[in-house]
Protein backbone atom coordinates (compact mmCIF):
# COMPACT_ATOMS: atom_id res chain seq x y z
CA UNK A 1 0.00 0.00 0.00
CA UNK A 2 1.31 3.10 -1.08
CA UNK A 3 0.17 7.09 -1.32
CA UNK A 4 1.56 8.84 -4.30
CA UNK A 5 1.47 13.53 -4.09
CA UNK A 6 2.46 13.67 -8.29
CA UNK A 7 5.95 11.53 -8.49
CA UNK A 8 6.16 11.56 -4.72
CA UNK A 9 5.81 8.04 -3.26
CA UNK A 10 4.94 8.27 0.50
CA UNK A 11 5.03 5.47 2.83
CA UNK A 12 1.76 4.67 6.02
CA UNK A 13 2.87 5.77 9.05
CA UNK A 14 3.47 3.81 12.15
CA UNK A 15 2.87 3.82 15.55
CA UNK A 16 0.53 6.80 14.83
CA UNK A 17 -0.47 7.67 19.03
CA UNK A 18 -1.56 4.60 18.96
CA UNK A 19 -1.58 3.94 22.77
CA UNK A 20 -3.17 7.14 23.36
CA UNK A 21 -5.60 6.22 20.31
CA UNK A 22 -6.17 2.82 20.25
CA UNK A 23 -5.26 3.21 16.88
CA UNK A 24 -2.89 0.61 15.37
CA UNK A 25 -1.26 1.63 11.62
CA UNK A 26 -0.22 -1.30 9.68
CA UNK A 27 2.85 -0.96 7.06
CA UNK A 28 2.20 -4.33 5.20
CA UNK A 29 0.40 -7.12 5.66
CA UNK A 30 -0.93 -10.31 3.67
CA UNK A 31 -4.08 -11.16 2.23
CA UNK A 32 -4.86 -14.40 0.97
CA UNK A 33 -5.86 -14.98 -2.57
CA UNK A 34 -10.71 -14.93 -2.81
CA UNK A 35 -10.16 -13.76 0.88
CA UNK A 36 -10.90 -10.41 2.72
CA UNK A 37 -9.42 -8.44 5.62
CA UNK A 38 -9.15 -4.90 7.43
CA UNK A 39 -6.26 -3.22 7.56
CA UNK A 40 -5.96 0.10 8.66
CA UNK A 41 -2.73 2.76 6.91
CA UNK A 42 -2.46 5.60 7.95
CA UNK A 43 -0.93 9.17 5.67
CA UNK A 44 -0.23 12.03 6.43
CA UNK A 45 -2.20 13.76 3.75
CA UNK A 46 -2.59 17.58 2.87
CA UNK A 47 -6.17 19.51 3.13
CA UNK A 48 -7.67 20.12 -0.37
CA UNK A 49 -5.08 18.30 -2.62
CA UNK A 50 -5.37 14.99 -4.86
CA UNK A 51 -3.82 11.62 -4.49
CA UNK A 52 -3.51 8.37 -5.56
CA UNK A 53 -3.65 5.08 -3.41
CA UNK A 54 -1.34 2.26 -4.84
CA UNK A 55 -2.05 -1.25 -4.00
CA UNK A 56 0.70 -3.54 -5.28
CA UNK A 57 -0.45 -7.30 -5.03
CA UNK A 58 1.78 -10.13 -5.23
CA UNK A 59 1.55 -13.51 -6.73
CA UNK A 60 2.89 -17.04 -4.72
CA UNK A 61 4.62 -17.06 -8.87
CA UNK A 62 7.70 -14.22 -8.57
CA UNK A 63 7.80 -14.53 -12.35
CA UNK A 64 4.12 -13.04 -12.56
CA UNK A 65 3.88 -9.67 -13.00
CA UNK A 66 0.44 -8.16 -11.34
CA UNK A 67 -0.49 -4.26 -12.38
CA UNK A 68 -0.97 -1.97 -9.55
CA UNK A 69 -4.46 -0.92 -8.87
CA UNK A 70 -4.67 2.73 -8.22
CA UNK A 71 -7.24 5.01 -6.54
CA UNK A 72 -8.05 8.58 -6.51
CA UNK A 73 -8.05 10.26 -3.11
CA UNK A 74 -9.39 13.68 -3.34
CA UNK A 75 -9.67 15.22 -0.29
CA UNK A 76 -11.99 18.20 -0.82
CA UNK A 77 -14.80 15.54 -0.78
CA UNK A 78 -13.92 14.90 3.41
CA UNK A 79 -14.02 19.02 4.31
CA UNK A 80 -16.81 17.85 6.40
CA UNK A 81 -15.67 15.26 8.49
CA UNK A 82 -12.18 17.13 8.72
CA UNK A 83 -13.74 20.21 10.61
CA UNK A 84 -15.33 17.36 12.39
CA UNK A 85 -11.94 16.30 13.68
CA UNK A 86 -11.17 19.62 14.40
CA UNK A 87 -13.91 19.87 17.18
CA UNK A 88 -11.56 18.59 20.48
CA UNK A 89 -9.27 21.74 19.26
CA UNK A 90 -12.23 23.87 20.12
CA UNK A 91 -13.72 21.97 23.08
CA UNK A 92 -10.21 22.31 24.87
CA UNK A 93 -9.61 25.65 23.64
CA UNK A 94 -13.24 26.86 25.71
CA UNK A 95 -12.33 24.50 28.29
CA UNK A 96 -8.99 25.72 28.99
CA UNK A 97 -10.20 30.04 28.88
CA UNK A 98 -13.48 29.21 31.02
CA UNK A 99 -12.49 27.57 33.65
CA UNK A 100 -8.81 28.21 34.03
CA UNK A 101 -8.70 32.35 32.90
CA UNK A 102 -11.91 33.27 33.58
CA UNK A 103 -12.76 34.05 29.80
CA UNK A 104 -16.47 33.68 28.17
CA UNK A 105 -16.02 31.56 25.07
CA UNK A 106 -19.20 30.26 23.15
CA UNK A 107 -18.00 27.01 21.99
CA UNK A 108 -17.80 26.08 25.89
CA UNK A 109 -21.93 24.80 26.20
CA UNK A 110 -21.39 23.22 22.47
CA UNK A 111 -18.60 21.25 22.76
CA UNK A 112 -17.28 20.59 26.48
CA UNK A 113 -18.50 18.20 29.68
CA UNK A 114 -16.51 18.74 32.47
CA UNK A 115 -16.64 18.83 36.46
CA UNK A 116 -16.09 22.53 36.87
CA UNK A 117 -16.04 22.54 40.59
CA UNK A 118 -13.13 19.41 40.52
CA UNK A 119 -10.83 21.38 37.66
CA UNK A 120 -11.15 24.88 39.43
CA UNK A 121 -9.88 23.04 42.66
CA UNK A 122 -7.21 21.65 40.80
CA UNK A 123 -6.00 24.84 39.93
CA UNK A 124 -6.46 26.22 42.89
CA UNK A 125 -4.45 23.66 45.12
CA UNK A 126 -1.58 24.01 42.87
CA UNK A 127 -1.68 27.74 43.19
CA UNK A 128 -2.03 27.25 47.32
CA UNK A 129 1.29 25.26 47.08
CA UNK A 130 2.81 28.53 45.46
CA UNK A 131 1.51 30.45 48.97
CA UNK A 132 2.83 28.13 50.70
CA UNK A 133 6.42 28.70 49.73
CA UNK A 134 5.89 32.38 49.84
CA UNK A 135 3.75 32.75 53.46
CA UNK A 136 3.72 31.17 56.59
CA UNK A 137 0.84 28.95 57.15
CA UNK A 138 -0.80 32.10 58.85
CA UNK A 139 -2.95 33.07 55.33
CA UNK A 140 -6.28 32.23 56.49
CA UNK A 141 -8.90 30.10 54.14
CA UNK A 142 -10.61 33.78 53.31
CA UNK A 143 -7.37 35.11 51.90
CA UNK A 144 -6.00 32.19 50.23
CA UNK A 145 -9.49 32.18 48.48
CA UNK A 146 -9.24 35.90 47.45
CA UNK A 147 -5.56 35.46 46.40
CA UNK A 148 -6.83 33.11 44.13
CA UNK A 149 -9.72 35.22 42.49
CA UNK A 150 -6.83 37.94 42.30
CA UNK A 151 -4.43 35.94 40.24
CA UNK A 152 -6.90 34.31 37.89
CA UNK A 153 -7.96 38.13 37.39
CA UNK A 154 -4.55 38.30 36.04
CA UNK A 155 -4.55 35.29 34.16
CA UNK A 156 -7.56 36.62 32.47
CA UNK A 157 -5.85 39.66 31.32
CA UNK A 158 -2.56 38.04 30.86
CA UNK A 159 -2.63 34.49 29.82
CA UNK A 160 -3.62 33.12 26.34
CA UNK A 161 -3.98 29.65 24.87
CA UNK A 162 -3.54 28.28 21.09
CA UNK A 163 -4.70 24.38 20.81
CA UNK A 164 -4.27 22.03 17.73
CA UNK A 165 -5.38 18.68 17.02
CA UNK A 166 -2.53 15.92 16.07
CA UNK A 167 -4.57 13.03 16.88
CA UNK A 168 -8.17 11.93 16.75
CA UNK A 169 -9.53 8.72 16.21
CA UNK A 170 -11.99 6.48 18.04
CA UNK A 171 -13.23 9.33 20.22
CA UNK A 172 -10.49 10.12 21.68
CA UNK A 173 -8.15 13.12 20.49
CA UNK A 174 -4.35 14.47 21.68
CA UNK A 175 -4.46 17.98 21.43
CA UNK A 176 -1.28 20.29 21.53
CA UNK A 177 -1.48 23.25 23.67
CA UNK A 178 0.92 26.64 23.11
CA UNK A 179 0.62 29.02 26.10
CA UNK A 180 1.34 31.86 27.83
CA UNK A 181 0.94 31.85 31.81
CA UNK A 182 1.79 34.35 34.97
CA UNK A 183 4.80 33.05 35.89
CA UNK A 184 4.29 32.21 39.38
CA UNK A 185 7.90 31.19 40.30
CA UNK A 186 8.97 34.95 41.16
CA UNK A 187 6.25 35.04 44.12
CA UNK A 188 8.47 33.86 46.44
CA UNK A 189 11.43 36.69 45.24
CA UNK A 190 8.34 39.52 45.39
CA UNK A 191 7.46 38.71 49.15
CA UNK A 192 10.44 38.24 50.45
CA UNK A 193 11.42 41.73 48.78
CA UNK A 194 8.68 43.41 50.07
CA UNK A 195 8.97 41.79 53.62
CA UNK A 196 12.43 42.96 54.46
CA UNK A 197 11.72 46.44 53.23
CA UNK A 198 8.51 46.39 55.76
CA UNK A 199 10.95 45.44 58.35
CA UNK A 200 13.73 48.01 57.32
CA UNK A 201 11.69 50.67 57.30
CA UNK A 202 9.51 49.86 60.59
CA UNK A 203 12.21 48.10 62.79
CA UNK A 204 8.88 45.78 63.45
CA UNK A 205 10.43 42.69 63.31
CA UNK A 206 7.23 40.76 63.90
CA UNK A 207 7.01 38.02 61.57
CA UNK A 208 3.09 37.93 61.70
CA UNK A 209 2.81 42.19 60.54
CA UNK A 210 5.16 42.23 57.72
CA UNK A 211 3.62 39.20 56.35
CA UNK A 212 -0.41 40.77 57.02
CA UNK A 213 1.32 44.19 54.93
CA UNK A 214 2.30 42.22 52.45
CA UNK A 215 -0.88 40.82 52.14
CA UNK A 216 -2.37 43.75 51.88
CA UNK A 217 -0.55 44.29 48.54
CA UNK A 218 -0.72 40.99 46.80
CA UNK A 219 -3.18 42.74 43.96
CA UNK A 220 -0.24 44.64 42.95
CA UNK A 221 2.63 41.76 43.39
CA UNK A 222 0.59 39.21 41.19
CA UNK A 223 -0.29 42.54 38.74
CA UNK A 224 3.75 42.72 38.65
CA UNK A 225 4.41 39.21 37.86
CA UNK A 226 5.63 38.80 34.10
CA UNK A 227 4.12 36.50 32.03
CA UNK A 228 6.26 33.50 30.45
CA UNK A 229 5.65 31.47 26.99
CA UNK A 230 6.35 27.72 26.91
CA UNK A 231 9.32 26.46 25.37
CA UNK A 232 7.43 23.18 24.23
CA UNK A 233 3.42 22.78 23.57
CA UNK A 234 1.54 20.87 26.17
CA UNK A 235 0.06 17.42 25.14
CA UNK A 236 -3.28 17.15 27.02
CA UNK A 237 -5.65 13.41 26.01
CA UNK A 238 -9.30 14.29 25.36
CA UNK A 239 -12.44 11.51 25.49
CA UNK A 240 -15.49 11.95 23.56
CA UNK A 241 -18.38 11.79 26.11
CA UNK A 242 -21.89 11.40 24.28
CA UNK A 243 -21.44 14.38 21.97
CA UNK A 244 -19.04 16.61 23.67
CA UNK A 245 -15.43 16.45 24.52
CA UNK A 246 -13.51 16.66 28.25
CA UNK A 247 -9.95 15.88 29.38
CA UNK A 248 -9.02 12.83 30.99
CA UNK A 249 -6.42 14.49 33.29
CA UNK A 250 -5.47 11.50 35.17
CA UNK A 251 -3.80 10.18 31.26
CA UNK A 252 -0.21 9.12 31.94
CA UNK A 253 0.84 10.81 28.61
CA UNK A 254 -1.04 13.91 29.60
CA UNK A 255 0.01 17.52 31.02
CA UNK A 256 -1.24 19.26 33.40
CA UNK A 257 -3.49 22.05 32.90
CA UNK A 258 -4.14 22.83 36.51
CA UNK A 259 -0.50 23.03 37.52
CA UNK A 260 0.10 25.03 34.35
CA UNK A 261 -2.28 27.76 34.88
CA UNK A 262 -2.21 27.41 38.93
CA UNK A 263 1.90 27.11 39.94
CA UNK A 264 5.16 28.05 38.85
CA UNK A 265 4.82 24.35 36.67
CA UNK A 266 6.18 25.88 33.11
CA UNK A 267 7.63 23.96 30.24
Amino acid sequence: MYLYEGDEQLSPKTGVNSRELGLESSSSDKIGAGKQKKLTFVFEVKKDKKYKIGLQPTSSDYDEEIDEVTLTLDTKKYAKSYNKLQDPEKALQAYTEVLYLNKENVDYDKYVTADKTAVIEEQKKAFNEELKGAFSNSLTDKAKKDFFNMYKDVLKEKASVKTNVIANANNKAVVEVEYTTVNLSDLYSYVSQLKRAYTDETKDYDTKHSEEFVASKFKDIVNELETKEGSRPLRIFMVKEDVKWTVKSSDLYSDSLGKTFGSSYIR
